[in-house]
């Protein structure tokens, strides 16, 4: 298996810094309203706005998550490619697509599951 690239361990490593508002407007800018709100079990895209604009977000660690998978596939294949694959079905993720596994996870260790291949699908 290929070593990780350094930009996606920079953009990953980078992004773990970011405040709660910082991750939702980043979310924002890369993935679009929908599916930011669907990530964060809004049933509104205004709540991405709110979370943007500073409210809390009760799945703020699988937002944080879906950010630092975003900027992981992002660093090699745009914003439009971490679009794609959050709707795509993923073999590492039991077959469902990044969205569907990242919705469900309850537990940190699942979410760190969907960062880890984010960076291994980067390559």
């Amino acid at each position: 298996m290929a070593p990780i690239p350094p930009a996606v361990i920079k953009a990953v490593s980078d992004a773990r810094t970011l405040s709660e508002r910082e991750v939702a407007t980043r979310l924002l800018e890369m993935l679009g309203p929908t599916l930011t709100t669907a990530i964060g079990d809004a049933k509104d895209t205004r709540a991405a706005r709110q979370w943007a604009a500073g409210r809390h977000c009760y799945r703020a660690n699988a937002l944080r998550a879906a950010l630092l998978a975003t900027v992981a596939i992002a660093a090699n294949y745009e914003a439009e490619g971490a679009r794609s694959w959050f709707a795509s079905t993923n073999p590492d993720l039991d077959w469902k697509s990044p969205l569907v596994f990242i919705r469900a996870a309850v537990q940190q260790e699942q979410l760190d599951r969907l960062v880890q291949v984010a960076a291994q699908d980067a390559r």
